[in-house]
């Protein structure tokens, strides 16, 4: 099973994947979990992101799409043979291109029609964890290092509106939860618990 974390910077994706994989092993101890995230560090485009996150930026959303793209094609050929035996947890995936390129200019189309699904992984299980923007600029301004340049609060509110369109866009197809990240760590897990509850892993 592929399992992916979405949501805006200061959400809390991070958190909740740890408290996942505890829960996972609670219930199973010999249950096999790779956690993985974007960009993945490990390909030429991935390395390239990381570069570009850190310094300067992308030139154009579409730079970055085909950047997002590439890597996932790479990296979803080593997942394909990883989930024949385990389950792959990850914070973000695609949902973070439409999210974020969606946001800064391109076209929900232009960013379905660069995925090519038949190299690409659809995830079994999406959780968008969904929080307003008080608590992510409180979340945020907490935290001890310098923001990088996309994590803007007016930019911040363009992507979180673009995650909650997104899933709309794709509920007929995809198994998406949005889950209110605006409670204590305890109380938002309990939603995401009742949800794990109903798979056998």
């Amino acid at each position: 099973m592929f399992i992916v974390f979405e949501g805006v910077d200061g959400c809390g994706k991070d958190t909740h994947i740890l408290k996942t994989i505890d829960y996972l092993w609670d219930k199973n101890k010999y249950l096999q979990i790779w956690k993985t995230r974007e960009p993945t560090g490990n390909t030429e485009a991935g390395k390239e992101i990381g570069e570009r996150l850190k310094w300067k930026g992308f030139d154009s959303a579409q730079e970055a799409l085909e950047l997002y793209v590439k890597d996932r094609e790479q990296q979803s050929e080593i997942r394909k043979e990883i989930l024949k035996h385990s389950v792959i947890i990850s914070s973000r995936f695609d949902y973070s291109s439409y999210a974020f390129q969606w946001a800064t200019g391109l076209s929900f189309d232009e960013i379905y029609q660069a995925h090519n699904y038949n190299k690409i992984l659809i995830p079994d299980l999406t959780f968008i964890i969904d929080v307003n923007m008080e608590n992510i600029e409180k979340r945020l301004s907490h935290r001890w290092w310098k923001r990088e340049f996309f994590e803007k609060i007016d930019f911040l509110e363009k992507v979180r509106n673009k995650y909650l369109e997104t899933a709309k866009k794709l509920s007929k197809e995809r198994n998406i939860h949005i889950i209110d990240g605006n409670g204590s760590i305890d109380g938002v897990f309990w939603h995401i618990k009742k949800i794990l509850d109903k798979i056998e892993f």
